[in-house]
């Protein structure tokens, strides 16, 4: 009987398969999943990230994750289109013992290493984002050899955000103009219930707690330019960062929101200026040049 009719010679096994096409497809779709996560992960490396901390070291520590994934689920998955193409039904009709000792070692060694890998990057990049969180205004202006640092009192309240920024008399509310290159050292508070100061653009995430006061900082190096503000009717470039709240206070939670706009030093002593406000002694625009920017913005 033949293996035509649904019986096996010994040395043949039955076709199930449509066609040799069907193999291709089916490793087909299998890769195209993979591509869209390779470009997904190059969209992410080569995207425009912000110049500020900590969201750099956030944004490192995720493309060392994606990285990985790459390598172990990106090979995983090749090997899984390499057994449906090469083993599917339809591409093979002799039954063949299978040799499983055939790369037994060097699997072994790519899933320690492999493993290895996460475990360090998720235990190191946990302890860098730790210390980073824990760092003080004065250490982070160290570490990134900034000498301009300017203090922000943070205020919530249900649902609104007051900032009173050191050398302005006015308290800003809902929008805050601050300088890059610049350390902005903040102390944040809650004048009711439990609210958290969030820039997910900048990776910063505080909790606003009423009678407690909460230290936070972020630095953004330069202004792009991607809108303006007014300063005595003229108007300066600058960025803005919007302002959420990220613990559920209330029926106004979702509306809770504000901006931060960062402008170049020398424009935010103009701004300061108009506004009736003056810089810190410590703020000197003329050292260094962390407020250049691109005239032309995006």
């Amino acid at each position: 009987m033949s293996a035509d009719d649904g019986s096996s010679d010994g040395n043949t096994v039955p076709d199930e398969s449509a066609s040799r096409i069907e193999v291709v497809f089916w490793t087909l779709v299998i890769l195209v999943g993979l591509a869209a996560f390779l470009y997904d992960f190059l969209r992410i490396l080569l995207a425009d990230v912000p110049a500020g901390q900590p969201i750099e070291i956030i944004h490192e520590f995720q493309q060392t994750m994606f990285l990985i994934a790459i390598l172990g689920g990106g090979i995983a998955v090749g090997l899984v289109a390499l057994a449906v193409f090469q083993y599917g039904a339809g591409n093979r009709r002799a039954a063949a013992a299978p040799d499983v000792t055939w790369g037994r070692y060097a699997m072994t060694i790519f899933a320690i290493g492999m493993t290895f890998l996460m475990v360090t990057t998720m235990f190191v990049g946990a302890s860098t984002l730790s210390q980073t969180d824990e760092a003080t205004a004065d250490e982070a202006a160290e570490q990134l050899g900034v000498d301009r640092q300017i203090d922000v009192d943070v205020q919530a309240g249900q649902w609104f955000w007051r900032f009173d920024v050191d050398g302005m008399e006015a308290t800003q509310g809902e929008r805050v103009v601050v300088p890059a290159g610049t350390v902005v050292n903040m102390e944040i508070t809650s004048a009711d219930v439990i609210h958290s100061f969030a820039i997910q653009e900048l990776g910063v995430k505080k909790d606003a707690i009423p009678g407690q006061v909460n230290p936070a900082w972020f630095y953004v190096e330069h202004v792009e330019g991607e809108t303006t503000i007014q300063a005595g009717g003229e108007e300066i470039q600058a960025d803005s960062y919007t302002v959420t709240c990220a613990e559920l206070c209330g029926k106004g939670h979702s509306t809770m929101t504000g901006t931060v706009y960062v402008v170049s030093p020398e424009e935010y002593e103009h701004w300061a200026e108009a506004n009736g406000g003056t810089v810190p002694e410590s703020f000197h625009a003329e050292e260094g040049d962390g407020g250049d920017h691109d005239d032309g913005g995006h």
